[in-house]
């Protein structure tokens, strides 16, 4: 990948009261959070990434008005000097997760890889955001192939220095965000990074920056033809990726997956968090699967290298008869929390429930440095990045 310093956009406050104006992104605010956040401060970011306008008219237009009027109020700045910006996610259960933001220059799928398939999301919307402000608000997550010499970089020069932001999210995670302009420090990132990477979370955002970028034909090396990007390693010791499961209206026939077995296993606790902690401790690759009026059962498939959900699309949702549009078109449904899974099966809501567990570092990276497309809602990778800690401007002069 191409890293490239630039010149950013941050709220000009102490870092604490920065770090309030923060938002989630803006996929994870409903509008009754966005009621809350817009209510909370006329500064807050998601008046921005999810913009109202009164009296019918054009949200968009009301963000690119409000970004320009906090810019001119200083209630905004830009960075004198281009950097990149060291993000540190102090966890809530014990150590860190290192991470720097800078814009990244829009590459072919031989460079940056989109490692699973997309459901259909409001395109449109963050495509005529982007038009109305010309703004890059929100970053996306990037794993890169680096050997660990991100980490390494990071750990040297965040020692000692105070973050310019702090932000707690709702789950008791601290968001730090530092500084970098020093040209030699920047051009050891660049170097680090070159190699490949894959987009963890963010696809539509990349894509929306690739849309833009075609339709306007941005220069080369210019910010109109990068994303925004927080990239972490792919050896990060504290990179974990969750499990997103499945669920299905009607009861599974498992006579029609017992061929598939190489074991099956009874569950004898209780409740959706103990279940998808036994599946995550079975041989592997395993699923949870509980299927009304029968008890739940924790399934091991051949060991084949791959993980349980390129199992579940390859073998199982096959072996029950389901065509592989059955993942986008509402058949197969997502749940990321296990206890309402496990609640929605008890109380009937969903006749099949399909528990995955977390996907290893090593088995993501094995399948996408094979180009394996992995299917929607393969992975969670949390925390999530938050947006408003830095931005940029598609004017920006990159470094």
């Amino acid at each position: 990948m191409r890293l490239h310093a630039f010149h950013g956009l941050r709220y000009a406050r102490p870092a604490a009261e920065a770090g309030a104006l923060a938002a989630p992104p803006y996929d994870q605010i409903d509008d009754p959070a966005r009621d809350r956040l817009h209510a909370a401060s006329p500064h807050q970011f998601a008046h921005l990434i999810r913009p109202a306008a009164a009296d019918g008219g054009d949200p968009y237009a009301r963000a690119a008005e409000l970004h320009r009027r906090w810019l001119g109020d200083g209630i905004v700045a830009r960075e004198a000097r281009p950097a990149l910006y060291p993000y540190v996610i102090e966890l809530a259960g014990g150590g860190r997760r290192l991470g720097i933001a800078g814009l990244v220059g829009l590459e072919d799928a031989r460079r940056i890889r989109p490692h699973e398939q997309t459901i259909d999301k409001p395109f449109a919307d963050r495509l005529a955001l982007l038009e109305a402000t010309r703004v890059d608000l929100e970053p996306v997550l990037l794993l890169s192939e680096d050997g660990g010499r991100l980490d390494a970089l990071l750990t040297e020069d965040l020692e000692g220095i105070e973050p310019l932001v702090r932000h707690q999210d709702a789950d008791g995670h601290r968001h730090l965000l530092y500084r970098i302009e020093e040209p030699a420090r920047i051009a050891r990132y660049r170097e680090a990074l070159a190699g490949p990477g894959a987009i963890a979370d963010g696809h539509h955002r990349y894509k929306v920056a690739q849309a833009f970028a075609e339709r306007h034909d941005a220069a080369a090396e210019s910010a109109a033809a990068a994303k925004l990007a927080v990239v972490t390693s792919l050896d990060s010791p504290a990179l974990t990726i969750d499990p997103i499961h499945r669920a299905l209206r009607a009861p599974a026939d498992l006579a029609r997956l017992a061929p598939l077995a190489a074991a099956r296993a009874p569950f004898r606790g209780d409740g959706g968090t103990a279940f998808a902690a036994a599946v995550a401790a079975a041989p592997q690759p395993a699923l949870g699967i509980r299927v009304t009026g029968a008890e739940p059962e924790v399934w091991s498939f051949p060991a084949t290298g791959r993980p349980a959900v390129a199992v579940l699309r390859d073998a199982v949702l096959p072996a029950l008869g389901l065509a592989p549009a059955a993942a986008t078109d509402g058949t197969v449904l997502y749940r990321a929390q296990p206890e309402e899974l496990w609640a929605q099966i008890e109380g009937g809501e969903v006749g099949t429930a399909l528990f995955l567990p977390p996907m290893q570092p090593a088995e993501f990276a094995a399948a996408i440095a094979e180009g394996e497309m992995l299917p929607p809602k393969s992975t969670r990778f949390l925390p999530k990045v938050m947006s408003g800690l830095v931005w940029a401007a598609h004017d920006t002069a990159l470094a």
